[in-house]
């Protein structure tokens, strides 16, 4: 499951080449990207470490190869417009990935509760 979508700014790839890259395809990262950018970048700051992150979930990126989308890279380039898009992209992906929530069951029960509850009518009871 991914999502594809535009950056705003785009990364520029190679660099100081002038070549940006904005399309860019994300799937939603797992815990092993979370243990292996908590590895590379240590846990200093929770930016760095979603960025980390990001780089792994990054199945594309413009024209760039893959193994070129990196923590470096995105430090360097990445734009905090498009980080936010790219934020925006996962929230996305997480939401698909949910669990559905379960419908109502349906009962025999009476439509409307007060229907039940009704009094008798004193008049009939004579």
């Amino acid at each position: 499951m991914t999502e594809q979508d535009s950056l705003l700014y785009g990364v520029e790839y190679p660099p100081e080449s002038g070549q940006l890259h904005y399309d860019f395809e994300l799937r939603l990262p797992v815990i092993g990207d979370n243990i292996a950018a908590i590895e590379a970048q240590g846990v200093s700051t929770n930016l760095r470490l979603n960025v980390a992150m990001m780089a792994r979930g990054l199945v594309k990126l413009g024209d760039i190869p893959p193994e070129e989308i990196t923590y470096e890279l995105l430090e360097k380039g990445l734009v905090d417009d498009d980080f936010d898009v790219l934020a925006e992209a996962r929230e996305k992906l997480k939401k698909k990935r949910m669990r559905p929530k379960p419908s109502l069951p349906i009962s025999g029960l009476p439509s409307s509760p007060s229907a039940s509850m009704a009094s008798p009518n004193p008049a009939s009871s004579n």
